[in-house]
Parts: structure tokens; sequence; C-alpha cells
């Protein structure tokens, strides 16, 4: 196979990775919006009255918190491993201005943001549910 036709289905198969983890990552979102939401609602109905419903229902928002952060940080590596890949590529097709380190910077952002967001959503959640609930 040639040099050329190599690097093309390469340079496929790299974007192709990519929108997957992508599509993987908005799963992830979504899973993340309705574990917490979820988990807000339990709270603020039943925290006054059952606690072991409580005592679940934080359990499993924090354990599912945790996965999907850990996920995410799985997507962050190799989204950035693929990035870094494609960057090089590119620089050697002698297209680095149109592909370069600032779209791996973009990533490392985007990533950074979801890091925080994964805690501060079910922090914020638990925090809700538990006042609202309370106040009953």
């Amino acid at each position: 196979m040639p040099e050329s036709e190599l690097l093309k289905e390469l340079h496929a198969n790299l974007w192709g990775s990519l929108r997957h983890i992508f599509n993987t990552d908005r799963v992830l979102l979504a899973v993340l919006y309705l574990t917490n939401f979820s988990g807000f609602v339990v709270l603020s109905t039943a925290s006054q009255h059952r606690l072991a419903t409580v005592a679940v229902t934080l359990v499993a928002i924090v354990i599912l918190n945790a996965l999907i952060f850990l996920s995410l940080n799985n997507s962050k590596r190799e989204v950035l491993s693929v990035i870094r890949t494609l960057i090089e590529i590119y620089k050697d097709a002698g297209l680095g201005k149109y592909f370069d380190d600032s779209k791996l910077e973009y990533y490392r952002r985007r990533y950074a943001l979801w890091s925080f967001l994964v805690p501060t959503l079910a922090g914020v959640a638990i925090l809700l549910g538990l006042v609202i609930g309370r106040g009953q």
C-alpha cells in the first residue's frame, strides 16, 4: 500500500476515533445531568422522611459521578493523544497553520471544565435536594 494511501486512511481513522469519543462524551454528559437531577428530585422529596432512601441516593450520586469523572478523564487522554497525532500529520504535510497546538489547548480547557462540572453538579444537586427536602 502506498504511503499516501496509508496516511489518508490513518487520517480518516483518527477523525473517526475523535467522533466516536465525542459521541460517547455527549452520552456521558447526558447521564451526568440525568443522574444529578434524579438525585436532586429524590433528595428533595424524601430527605425528611426516609433516611435509608437519602443514604442510598447519596451513595448512588457519588458513585455514578465518580465513574463519569473517570470516563471523561479517559476520554481526555485519548482525545489529546489523537489531537497530537493529527497536529504532527498536518505539520508534516505543511498544513500546520490550519491545525496547531491551539486545538490541543482548546480540548485541554474543555475537559478541565468538564472535570470541574462533575463534582460541582453533584454537590449542587445534593445540597439543593437536602435543603429543599428539609424545608418541607
